[in-house]
């Protein structure tokens, strides 16, 4: 009877060097040699062909002896075509174990000159990327794009899942060849140290999964008792197990590219041949460049969804501002907003348990679909026992953790919970029901590898019969953004703790931990929001410095638009943000000589003042008032910009000034009591009485986004912001034509 092939047997496939087999594929040449003197260290067994010498002439040799002068200047910038020995070959070169290793591959006669085919097919194979609406879309047009520029017989994107299993998200197949789209492979079909090397190495070539692999001279480096590391090799040669894997699934040649998203193993482009074929260097490249911008474009895609998800959790948040709890029960409150507080993490059901709601015998808030208020109470004590790190805890099997919901998979499959205070049971539970649903194997996926008979070694599985199991008990997985989302509830939910908790003291500190996850909540939402701006303005740069000259100038014109749009946004964006923190601002205050920090703006401002020849005037040494030097220094900064910004005739300047305790002031400045009024004074455009009050609202400009140097529009609304912050008030006298004075005042530092 033969054994069974436990985890344990499978694990052997991940242990297995397969960077250090010793060997290459017979279609080229490998030379390693010492940097700094060339002299060749190890050399493939199969040189002579192509050299003209074999290993025992060539070790110990300085490569200049049979390499042709200058070849190694040439392929330091990577790939190039060569000649050696009058052959044509496609030449690379990396570092590997402290060597320079140097790889020559002989090149067909339709493969000479493949650098400008591939080229060209690349170009023209981006646009439709381009145009594709959707990652299916998106991803389906690469695997064309693949096939054409490579001509195997099939092309597949093979997506990674969270536990490493993998499935085909998109195909490209020649008429009569097998489809596998749609298939899932188990995780042991690319262990995890191939998937480290298609992090490392991103392109993969086994022209002939037959070919004989050609040993290294030596076999071993010396003092390291290990074949040389050909993890940076295209020649590298191939696991045993790999080939047979190959075989076994008809294929004669395999060609693999790997897409990273954010550094990280996202997926392959896996292709197969059904006979043995290769792919120039050129053209691997060339799938390699193709490669990277269907990573950006994922990227893109993803991080698109992603901050659509996050904005509109964020618009939820700011819904769910429980109102008028003084004056109904915080249940009626929380029951009332029941659609928004399931909908912040796509749930279908949802348990509070706050305040008197927490003790053995109350019943919690049940909203939606849920377990019943005994079974809720039950899980509530089930997991105040456990360690929750991060006060959080989710799962999508929650009938494998805990078993006594395992029947009730239909209405809590999944669980997002939540704890509101850590030393006592006050708990946010989502639910979502279980999602069955058929999953579709390449053969089985318990049976990976199986055992040969009388030896240690594990071969791949015969069979890829499609083989379909029946998924149960498991709800849709909770996304990082479902978890953020609740984390950043606590701050509302906190809100309702507080009228109803034991310790005031406690749920406080907890309030204030909630806003910092708001804070850090909103910074990933504006994080994901400019990542795309980064993308496009890199590519405008990119098309500007590449295809300007072919654009035309009507073309350039528009590519600068797209740019400075991008950065528009980008600056909206990061206005945004810092106003909505100002808030929770703390204040540091201490006796601040505005002096010199008016001097210190106006030597930060002084190119742009020199450029615009704007005289800048202090009538008189600036007195010296508590404030936060900081965000008071972002003050005058503004003022005195938009001041000498909105200027257009001669001469240009800008007053900066006080009034102190006693001094007559202007009818502007009459209505405020305060010791001291600062103010800056332009004799610039000025600004019509109607929109005195709309100059301070957040992006509110009141000329075209490009006129008078651009801007936000919103230095204003925040420079009003920080002078209510320290208790002052900001405003402006100005009439069309007459100039502008903008006054403020500041209070006085809090009394602790």
């Amino acid at each position: 009877m033969s054994p069974s092939v436990s985890d344990a047997d499978v694990s052997v496939c991940d242990r297995e060097p397969i960077h250090l087999l010793g060997g290459i594929q017979p279609r080229g040449v490998l030379v390693a040699f010492h940097p700094d003197t060339q002299a060749v260290a190890v050399v493939s067994a199969n040189a002579q062909a192509l050299l003209g010498a074999g290993p025992d002439a060539l070790l110990g040799k300085p490569l200049s002896s049979v390499l042709p002068h200058g070849l190694l200047a040439r392929v330091e910038a990577g790939p190039v075509t060569v000649e050696v020995s009058g052959q044509r070959c496609s030449a690379l070169l990396h570092d590997g174990d402290g060597l320079r290793v140097l790889e020559l591959e002989p090149l067909a006669d339709e493969d000479v000159g493949a650098e400008q085919t591939a080229l060209g097919a690349v170009q023209r194979l981006v646009s439709p990327l381009a145009r594709a609406e959707g990652t299916a879309a998106l991803l389906q047009e690469a695997a064309d794009a693949v096939r054409e520029l490579i001509g195997y017989d099939r092309v597949m994107v093979y997506r990674f899942h969270a536990d490493f299993h993998g499935e085909v998200v998109a195909e490209s197949v020649r008429e009569g060849v097998d489809s596998f789209m749609g298939l899932h492979y188990p995780a042991s079909d690319i262990p995890a140290q191939a998937r480290a090397l298609y992090t490392r190495n991103p392109v993969r070539l086994i022209a002939d999964v037959d070919a004989k692999a050609v040993g290294l001279v030596p076999p071993v480096l010396p003092g390291t008792q290990r074949p040389l590391d050909l993890s940076g090799a295209a020649l590298r040669s191939v696991s045993e197990v790999h080939l047979e894997y190959l075989r076994n699934m008809g294929v004669g040649a395999s060609f693999s590219v790997s897409l990273l998203k954010d550094g990280q193993l996202w997926g392959l482009m896996a292709c197969h041949h059904l006979s043995p074929r290769t792919v120039s260097a050129a053209r691997r490249q060339a799938c390699e460049v193709l490669a990277r911008l269907l990573s950006l474009q994922l990227s893109a895609e993803e991080r698109s969804l992603e901050s659509a998800g996050q904005a509109r959790r964020a618009s939820l948040l700011n819904a769910l501002v429980l109102p008028n709890l003084g004056e109904r029960s915080p249940a009626k409150a929380l029951e009332a907003q029941a659609p928004l507080l399931m909908e912040l993490t796509n749930a279908h059901g949802m348990a509070l348990v706050l305040g008197a709601s927490a003790g053995p015998e109350a019943s919690p808030l049940l909203l939606g679909t849920t377990p019943s208020a005994e079974e809720v109470r039950a899980l509530v004590a089930w997991l105040s026992q456990r360690e929750l790190p991060g006060e959080h805890f989710h799962v999508d099997r929650l009938g494998d953790v805990y078993p006594p919901l395992a029947s009730r998979a239909d209405v809590a499959a999944g669980l997002l919970a939540v704890r509101l205070d850590p030393s006592v049971p006050h708990f946010a539970l989502w639910f979502r029901p279980e999602v069955a649903r058929t999953v579709a194997w390449a053969g089985n996926p318990n049976k990976p590898v199986r055992p040969e008979p009388g030896h240690a070694r594990l071969r791949p599985r015969a069979s890829f019969d499609v083989w379909r199991e029946e998924m149960k008990g498991a709800s849709t997985p909770w996304s990082a953004q479902d978890l953020e989302a609740a984390l950043a509830l606590k701050g509302a939910l906190v809100g309702v703790v507080l009228r109803h908790a034991e310790d005031l003291a406690r749920l406080s500190r907890e309030l204030a931990r909630s806003n910092a996850e708001l804070d850090a909540f909103g910074g990933t939402v504006a994080h994901d929001l400019k990542e795309p701006l980064r993308g496009i303005l890199q590519y405008s740069s990119f098309l500007q410095e590449d295809f300007g000259p072919t654009l035309g100038a009507d073309g350039r014109q528009q590519l600068d638009a797209l740019a400075w749009l991008a950065k528009r946004t980008y600056s909206l964006i990061d206005d945004l943000f810092e106003y909505s923190r100002l808030g929770r601002l703390e204040l540091s205050w201490e006796e601040t000589d505005q002096q010199a920090l008016v001097e210190d703006v106006l030597r930060t401002l002084s190119a742009r003042l020199e450029e615009g020849r704007v005289e800048v005037r202090l009538p008189c040494r600036l007195p010296t008032v508590a404030c936060d030097a900081v965000h008071i220094r972002q003050v005058w900064a503004n003022l005195i910009s938009n001041a000498a910004k909105y200027q257009t005739a001669e001469p240009r300047w800008v007053e900066v000034g006080f009034m102190g305790p006693g001094e007559a002031r202007p009818a502007a400045a009459r209505q405020v009591e305060a010791p001291y009024i600062f103010y800056v004074r332009d004799p610039g455009i000025g600004i019509a009485p109607q929109f005195h009050e709309a100059i301070f609202e957040l992006f509110r400009r009141l000329h075209p986004a490009q006129a008078y140097g651009g801007g936000s529009g919103a230095g204003l609304a925040i420079a009003r912001r920080l002078v209510s912050l320290h208790g002052g008030a900001l405003w402006v006298s100005s009439a069309p034509g007459q100039g502008s004075t903008f006054y403020f005042t500041l209070g006085e530092e809090p009394r602790t």
